[in-house]
Protein backbone atom coordinates (compact mmCIF):
# COMPACT_ATOMS: atom_id res chain seq x y z
CA UNK A 1 0.00 0.00 0.00
CA UNK A 2 1.18 3.52 -0.73
CA UNK A 3 1.84 6.22 1.82
CA UNK A 4 0.60 9.76 1.99
CA UNK A 5 3.11 12.48 1.19
CA UNK A 6 3.58 14.33 4.45
CA UNK A 7 5.83 16.90 6.05
CA UNK A 8 6.38 17.25 9.80
CA UNK A 9 2.87 15.94 10.57
CA UNK A 10 2.72 12.25 9.64
CA UNK A 11 -0.85 11.51 8.58
CA UNK A 12 0.19 7.94 7.73
CA UNK A 13 -0.01 7.31 11.49
CA UNK A 14 -3.62 6.66 12.56
CA UNK A 15 -3.01 8.20 15.99
CA UNK A 16 -1.82 11.45 14.42
CA UNK A 17 -4.87 11.60 12.12
CA UNK A 18 -7.18 10.78 15.03
CA UNK A 19 -5.54 13.46 17.21
CA UNK A 20 -5.98 16.06 14.48
CA UNK A 21 -9.64 15.15 13.97
CA UNK A 22 -10.26 15.36 17.73
CA UNK A 23 -8.49 18.72 17.97
CA UNK A 24 -10.60 20.07 15.10
CA UNK A 25 -13.74 18.93 16.92
CA UNK A 26 -12.58 20.60 20.13
CA UNK A 27 -12.06 23.90 18.32
CA UNK A 28 -15.43 23.57 16.55
CA UNK A 29 -17.09 23.02 19.94
CA UNK A 30 -15.89 26.41 21.14
CA UNK A 31 -18.38 29.24 20.56
CA UNK A 32 -15.54 31.73 20.12
CA UNK A 33 -14.47 29.94 16.90
CA UNK A 34 -17.56 31.24 15.06
CA UNK A 35 -18.14 34.48 13.18
CA UNK A 36 -21.16 35.83 11.31
CA UNK A 37 -20.56 35.90 7.54
CA UNK A 38 -22.48 37.55 4.74
CA UNK A 39 -22.15 38.48 1.10
CA UNK A 40 -21.22 42.14 0.73
CA UNK A 41 -22.24 43.38 -2.73
CA UNK A 42 -20.91 43.39 -5.26
CA UNK A 43 -18.09 40.85 -4.91
CA UNK A 44 -17.02 40.21 -1.33
CA UNK A 45 -17.52 38.35 1.91
CA UNK A 46 -17.84 40.32 5.11
CA UNK A 47 -17.63 39.24 8.71
CA UNK A 48 -20.08 41.22 10.80
CA UNK A 49 -19.47 42.04 14.44
CA UNK A 50 -16.43 40.47 16.06
CA UNK A 51 -13.52 39.99 13.63
CA UNK A 52 -11.55 36.79 12.98
CA UNK A 53 -7.89 36.72 14.01
CA UNK A 54 -5.15 37.87 11.68
CA UNK A 55 -3.49 34.46 11.85
CA UNK A 56 -2.66 31.46 9.71
CA UNK A 57 -5.36 28.81 9.77
CA UNK A 58 -8.29 27.09 8.16
CA UNK A 59 -11.98 27.90 7.97
CA UNK A 60 -15.29 26.24 7.22
CA UNK A 61 -18.13 28.28 5.74
CA UNK A 62 -21.43 27.01 7.12
CA UNK A 63 -25.14 27.49 6.56
CA UNK A 64 -26.20 27.18 10.19
CA UNK A 65 -24.36 23.96 11.16
CA UNK A 66 -24.05 22.51 7.64
CA UNK A 67 -20.52 22.75 6.20
CA UNK A 68 -20.42 24.24 2.70
CA UNK A 69 -16.77 24.96 2.03
CA UNK A 70 -13.32 24.41 3.57
CA UNK A 71 -10.40 26.74 2.95
CA UNK A 72 -7.10 27.86 4.40
CA UNK A 73 -5.59 31.28 4.77
CA UNK A 74 -2.33 32.97 5.65
CA UNK A 75 -4.49 35.62 7.34
CA UNK A 76 -7.98 34.48 8.34
CA UNK A 77 -9.30 38.02 8.79
CA UNK A 78 -8.08 39.21 5.39
CA UNK A 79 -9.35 36.11 3.57
CA UNK A 80 -12.82 36.37 5.08
CA UNK A 81 -13.24 40.07 5.52
CA UNK A 82 -11.30 42.28 3.12
CA UNK A 83 -12.00 43.46 -0.38
CA UNK A 84 -8.57 42.22 -1.45
CA UNK A 85 -8.79 38.78 0.18
CA UNK A 86 -12.41 37.84 -0.39
CA UNK A 87 -13.07 38.88 -3.99
CA UNK A 88 -12.14 35.54 -5.66
CA UNK A 89 -12.03 37.38 -9.02
CA UNK A 90 -15.82 37.75 -8.84
CA UNK A 91 -15.64 41.19 -10.44
CA UNK A 92 -13.43 40.16 -13.37
CA UNK A 93 -15.55 39.75 -16.49
CA UNK A 94 -12.80 37.77 -18.26
CA UNK A 95 -12.65 34.96 -15.66
CA UNK A 96 -13.20 31.54 -17.17
CA UNK A 97 -15.10 30.10 -14.23
CA UNK A 98 -15.99 30.74 -10.62
CA UNK A 99 -14.69 29.04 -7.48
CA UNK A 100 -17.17 27.61 -4.97
CA UNK A 101 -16.84 30.71 -2.80
CA UNK A 102 -18.44 32.81 -5.58
CA UNK A 103 -21.35 30.37 -5.77
CA UNK A 104 -21.82 30.76 -2.02
CA UNK A 105 -21.81 34.56 -2.39
CA UNK A 106 -24.38 34.48 -5.19
CA UNK A 107 -26.60 31.94 -3.43
CA UNK A 108 -26.50 34.02 -0.25
CA UNK A 109 -27.57 37.08 -2.24
CA UNK A 110 -30.42 35.00 -3.71
CA UNK A 111 -31.58 34.09 -0.19
CA UNK A 112 -30.77 30.39 -0.52
CA UNK A 113 -29.01 30.23 2.86
CA UNK A 114 -30.65 30.83 6.20
CA UNK A 115 -27.62 31.79 8.28
CA UNK A 116 -24.07 31.99 6.93
CA UNK A 117 -21.30 31.75 9.46
CA UNK A 118 -17.69 30.67 9.47
CA UNK A 119 -15.81 28.49 11.94
CA UNK A 120 -12.10 29.27 12.11
CA UNK A 121 -9.27 26.99 13.17
CA UNK A 122 -6.09 28.91 14.01
CA UNK A 123 -2.84 27.06 13.44
CA UNK A 124 -1.62 28.02 16.93
CA UNK A 125 -4.70 26.28 18.43
CA UNK A 126 -4.37 23.11 16.40
CA UNK A 127 -0.65 22.40 16.32
CA UNK A 128 -0.02 21.79 20.03
CA UNK A 129 -2.18 18.67 19.75
CA UNK A 130 -0.18 17.28 16.80
CA UNK A 131 3.22 15.64 16.93
CA UNK A 132 5.29 17.59 14.41
CA UNK A 133 8.46 15.60 14.72
CA UNK A 134 11.62 17.64 14.69
CA UNK A 135 10.63 20.07 11.95
CA UNK A 136 8.40 23.08 11.67
CA UNK A 137 5.02 22.82 10.01
CA UNK A 138 5.34 23.05 6.23
CA UNK A 139 3.00 24.21 3.48
CA UNK A 140 2.46 20.52 2.70
CA UNK A 141 1.31 20.00 6.30
CA UNK A 142 -1.07 22.95 6.03
CA UNK A 143 -2.51 21.57 2.78
CA UNK A 144 -2.87 18.12 4.35
CA UNK A 145 -4.71 19.57 7.37
CA UNK A 146 -7.07 21.33 4.95
CA UNK A 147 -7.70 17.99 3.21
CA UNK A 148 -8.34 16.22 6.51
CA UNK A 149 -10.77 18.97 7.55
CA UNK A 150 -12.53 18.73 4.19
CA UNK A 151 -12.82 14.93 4.37
CA UNK A 152 -14.18 14.92 7.94
CA UNK A 153 -16.26 18.11 7.77
CA UNK A 154 -19.50 16.14 7.80
CA UNK A 155 -18.35 14.28 10.95
CA UNK A 156 -17.53 17.44 12.91
CA UNK A 157 -20.40 18.75 15.03
CA UNK A 158 -20.65 22.44 14.23
CA UNK A 159 -22.75 24.88 16.24
CA UNK A 160 -25.80 26.43 14.59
Amino acid sequence: MGSLKTGAVNFNDSEVAKSCKEALQEIASNESSYYELRFKPAYYFEVTGRQPPEEVGWYVILDRDVPLYVGRADNLCARLNSNQGSTDNFGKANRESDPERNFIKRFDELGMFSHLQVCVFCERQLLPSLPCGQGAVTDLDRANIEKLLNIFRSCIRFKA
